[in-house]
């Protein structure tokens, strides 16, 4: 079982999410301010920066090769926009990959990973596989 959720995120910003949305010409899959509520959880937790997401909106189980196609899509069609936002804000791809660690398996063909180059995105990896101790 394999289980991915790919996104980009403008963070650390001091006003509302709706600037960054004007600023993109499109809405955030997700965002929120410093302070805010994080969850149900308790005790009550905040939130400790501000983001702005745009995400796969695949399910977790759909291949990474799949997340980060449709990401880079979705930043492809921001065109200008994009380093406007990276001009002026924090900017990064964030993943999370959770996979059975007798198949770590990661892989993205060269054209996949220029296309985010081109974007100004560059992506590097790093995995780290832990076994349990004996």
């Amino acid at each position: 079982m394999y289980e991915h959720h790919v996104y980009f995120a403008v963070f650390g910003f001091s006003e509302p999410p709706q600037a960054i949305s004007l600023l993109a010409g499109i809405s955030p899959d997700d965002s929120w301010c410093a302070g805010d509520p994080y969850g149900g959880l308790t005790p009550p937790a905040r939130r400790l920066d501000s983001r702005w997401i745009l995400s796969s909106n695949l399910d977790r189980d759909a291949s990474h090769r799949d997340h980060f196609e449709r990401l880079c899509l979705k930043l492809e069609r921001l065109g200008e926009r994009l380093p406007q936002l990276r001009q002026r804000y924090r900017c990064g791809i964030g993943v999370s990959q959770y996979f059975f660690m007798d198949d770590p398996v990661f892989y993205l063909p060269a054209d996949l990973l220029a296309r985010f180059e081109r974007l100004g995105l560059p992506l590097s990896f790093d995995q780290l596989g832990l076994d349990a101790p004996a």
